[in-house]
């Protein structure tokens, strides 16, 4: 049988990918262009899956990354319901569940993530919910209506009050907008964090712990160093036992643990991957023609020297359009400070830069006394005293300055105590909080 032939295969349904679609076919007007998603529905942001459209602020429709004609009308195959089964490099071909092989000239692979496996006993029962994809979103939609009819009451014993506990399962990005949500949607919400604080992965102790006295403030109960043993109930998840043995009940869970990358392309190939495929900062991979972009890649960033997996909508968007410009004939490579957001509430994180490099974290924070948000920013420095990442939480106006200070790994060595005084503007101070240190 002969192979279905295109120029460009993209395998992957989501903002990578159509950015990817969108760079090429800006540079390769006749090239023909199949992007192959395995949801049922065209590409779309997951950003919101978690926050505006759990709440019901937006739209099915405004989830999507281009309108619903857009693919036919710049040429652009879209397979939706399709997975690519096989990859065989040798023949530069790709079969699909169904059976049919597409051969390809350039092929990006942009398959994103899955949602980590909650691997305690009782995992497996009904009620412990995922959230990656619209589907997800749409099984937590009828999950939070039926507990807020039929529930636990927050009030023990209490017969007309409001109804519906559940039991966030990690503290990292997801997990917290997760909490903020069902809580702002009036659930009872228990988020169990396995270490000392929220968002231990990326942030220190001072801007981990400001984060949960603001949840708490806010309804949220906080239970540190929680690690899950096992979930119980009747026939669905109804509690969740916790290693110290305390009890939290609930109507049900959610895990937010982490993502892994599905190898299962990978397999049999000689595609260079760890936690997931290994890029060079043009995003291709070791393979000739073969490129990886969004989740699924760990691009070598040049800031950094080294392989980053850079799981954030900015990323997958950057990436993405990246390497279909390289597969349309372009030579560039990435040169961003990668960036990343949350919003909690009324709460608005910005960050930029690289955690694992942090080996110092200094803290500018604005007095609060009366229960405000909190406004700081927490500046991480390597070891040789440059900035590695900066978070900014609740602080807004120097986002262009805060991403040089990265973009620059700025050293700001004897600069510190000042850095840390909310009271001297960062605009105001001189080097070596400009462009260089020539005055250091």
């Amino acid at each position: 049988m002969s192979a279905y032939h295109v120029k460009h295969l993209l395998v992957g349904g989501g903002l990578a990918s159509s950015s990817a679609a969108q760079a090429i076919r800006a540079l390769d007007h006749e090239g023909a262009i199949l992007l192959v998603a395995q949801e049922i529905v065209r590409p779309y942001h997951r950003p919101p899956l978690s926050k505006e459209f759990l709440r019901h602020e937006t739209t099915r429709e405004e989830l999507f990354t281009h309108a619903g004609d857009w693919f036919d009308a710049n040429h652009i195959e879209l397979r939706s319901a399709r997975r690519a089964a096989h990859l065989d490099v040798m023949r530069n071909a790709v079969t699909l569940d169904s059976g049919e092989v597409i051969a390809y000239d350039n092929l990006l692979l942009a398959f994103g993530m899955l949602p980590r496996p909650l691997e305690v006993p009782g995992a497996d029962l009904p009620n412990l919910l995922y959230l990656r994809t619209l589907e997800d979103a749409h099984r937590l939609h009828k999950a939070i209506d039926k507990a807020k009819a039929e529930g636990r009451p927050h009030t023990p014993g209490s017969r007309t009050g409001p109804r519906g506990k559940a039991a966030v399962i990690g503290a990292g990005m997801l997990g917290v907008e997760l909490a903020a949500s069902l809580t702002q949607l009036g659930l009872s919400v228990d988020l169990l964090c396995a270490h000392a604080h929220p968002w231990d992965k990326f942030a220190g102790e001072i801007t981990g712990k400001a984060l949960a006295a603001f949840l708490e403030k806010r309804g949220v109960r906080i239970h540190p160093s929680a690690r899950p043993a096992r979930l119980e109930g009747d026939g669905r998840v109804q509690r969740v036992i916790l290693g110290d043995g305390r009890i939290i009940d609930c109507d049900f869970a959610i895990a937010a643990v982490g993502g892994v990358v599905n190898r299962e392309l990978l397999r049999g190939t000689p595609l260079a991957a760890e936690k997931a495929i290994l890029t060079d900062a043009y995003c291709r991979t070791n393979v000739p023609n073969i490129y990886a972009a969004g989740d699924c890649a760990a691009l070598f960033d040049p800031l950094f020297g080294k392989h980053r997996l850079l799981d954030h909508w900015d990323n997958a968007q950057l990436t993405g359009a990246l390497a279909g410009r390289n597969m349309a004939g372009a030579n560039e490579a990435y040169n961003a400070v990668n960036h990343f957001f949350s919003d909690i509430f009324e709460l608005t994180l910005n960050g930029w830069g690289e955690a694992k490099k942090v080996d110092r974290r200094l803290v500018r924070a604005a007095r609060n006394d009366n229960g405000n948000p909190p406004d700081l920013l927490e500046i991480g420095t390597d070891a040789e005293g440059r900035v590695a990442q900066v978070l900014a939480l609740g602080h807004a106006g120097d986002d262009e300055l805060l991403r040089e200070l990265v973009a620059n790994r700025t050293q700001i060595a004897g600069w510190e105590e000042k850095i840390k005084d909310p009271a001297i503007p960062l605009s105001a101070l001189p080097h070596p909080l400009k462009a260089n240190n020539d005055a250091m």
